[in-house]
């Protein structure tokens, strides 16, 4: 089974990228993180995995 990612910097278009709380990469946490204005994540899977995702591609589907 694979690991989870793990977010540790969100993107907002106003101030670039910043530290946030270290958490899952989750719908949930995807979610929260978009509604404080974050349009794109840092998430890590190990010390040399690390990816930038869009937090669209996360939202459950409706």
């Amino acid at each position: 089974m694979p690991r989870v990612r793990t977010i540790t910097h969100g993107y907002r278009l106003a101030t670039g990228w910043e530290r946030v709380r270290r958490r899952p990469l989750t719908p949930e946490n995807a979610q929260e993180l978009r509604s404080q204005g974050y349009t794109m994540v840092m998430a890590k899977r190990g010390p040399f995995d690390s990816r930038e995702v869009s937090l669209n591609q996360i939202l459950p589907p409706r």
